[in-house]
C-alpha cells in the first residue's frame, strides 16, 4: 500500500510554504498525486446577503478573497513546479468551508494541515478545520506544527500505543510511512501497575503486526508519574530526536459539541513535530 493522493490545504497565510514543502516531499516519496485545496476561512457570501450589502463592499469582497485565491494558487504553482512533481491539482471547493474540506479528504490517502498559532487572525478556523478533518474525513491528517517541520519528515518515528481503536487505525494509515522509515519507536505507558504484563502483551501484539508489514520498531514501555500526557509523548519524541508522532486522535459527546480528548488537544496545541492522527 502506499500514499497515491495527497491534498494539502491551501491559504493566503505566510505559513502554507511549511505544509507545501512536507506535502511536497512525502508526494515525491511515494510518487503521488498533490492536491492544492483552497478554503476560504470567512462565510460565504451567498447572493441573498450580497443584495443587502452596498455594491463597493460586494466589489471589495470579491476582489480580496480572488487576490487572495490568486497567491496561493501561485505559491503552490511554483512551489510544485521547482521541485519537479509529475502530478498535481488545485481545488478551490464552492460551499462551506469544512463541509468542503471533509468531503473531499474522504478521496484522499493523506490529507496535510497547519497547527493553528493561537495569535493568528484565521486561528479558529485553522483549529476548527483541523479537528473537523481528523475526526469526521475517515482518513489520516497530518499536522505540520506552526514553527515548521525538521528537516525530515518520516525518518525517525515515535509511534504512540495505547491498544485503542483510534491508536490502531492511526498505526494502520500510516504504514506506507513506516515502511520506508529508517527508525521506529513503539512507546506505551504501564497502564496497570498490578499487572505490567498486559501492557506487554499488548505492546507485542503490535510489533508483530508492524513486522508482518516488513517494519522492525523498537518497543519501549513507560512507567509515567500523573500528568499531561500529551506534553510526555512531546518529551519522548525530543528525547529519541523523532521528526514525526504518529497516535490516535480522539474526541467524544459532550452535549452538542465534539470535545477532544486530553492528549489530543495538548498535542494540537503543544507539538513541536509534524504528527499523523487518525480517528
Amino acid at each position: 500500500m502506499s500514499f497515491r493522493t495527497i491534498i494539502v490545504h491551501a491559504d493566503a497565510n505566510a505559513r502554507f510554504k511549511q505544509r507545501l514543502d512536507v506535502a511536497i516531499r512525502l508526494a515525491l516519496e511515494f510518487g503521488a498525486e498533490l492536491v492544492g485545496m483552497y478554503l476560504v476561512p470567512t462565510a460565504a457570501l451567498t447572493p441573498s446577503v450580497a443584495a443587502l450589502l452596498p455594491s463597493d463592499v460586494v466589489a471589495g469582497y470579491l476582489r480580496e478573497t480572488g487576490e487572495a485565491q490568486h497567491r496561493a494558487e501561485s505559491v503552490f504553482r511554483q512551489a510544485t513546479q521547482a521541485a519537479g512533481l509529475p502530478s498535481i491539482d488545485w481545488r478551490a471547493p464552492a460551499g462551506a468551508a469544512i463541509e468542503a474540506a471533509i468531503a473531499q479528504a474522504r478521496c484522499a490517502d493523506l490529507v496535510v494541515v497547519g497547527q493553528a498559532k493561537p495569535d493568528d487572525i484565521d486561528a479558529l478556523f485553522a483549529m476548527e478545520l483541523t479537528t473537523s478533518v481528523m475526526l469526521s474525513a475517515g482518513r489520516p491528517t497530518l499536522i505540520v506544527p506552526y514553527i515548521g517541520s525538521p528537516p525530515t519528515v518520516g525518518e525517525n518515528v515515535l509511534v504512540a500505543w495505547d491498544g485503542g481503536r483510534e491508536a490502531a487505525r492511526a498505526v494502520a494509515d500510516a504504514l506506507p510511512i513506516l515502511a520506508k522509515a529508517k527508525k521506529v519507536v513503539v512507546t506505551s505507558i504501564n497502564s496497570d501497575s498490578e499487572h505490567p504484563a498486559n501492557d506487554a502483551l499488548m505492546q507485542s501484539r503490535l510489533v508483530a503486526y508492524l513486522r508482518c508489514h516488513d517494519v522492525d520498531p523498537k518497543a519501549n514501555v513507560c512507567d509515567r508519574n500523573d500528568g499531561d500526557v500529551g506534553e510526555w509523548l512531546l518529551s519522548q519524541a525530543a528525547d529519541l530526536g523523532t521528526d514525526l508522532i504518529v497516535m490516535g486522535g480522539y474526541g467524544h459527546p459532550r452535549l452538542r459539541e465534539m470535545v477532544l480528548g486530553g492528549a489530543t488537544q495538548s498535542i494540537l496545541e503543544t507539538m513541536t513535530v509534524p504528527v499523523l492522527m487518525s480517528h
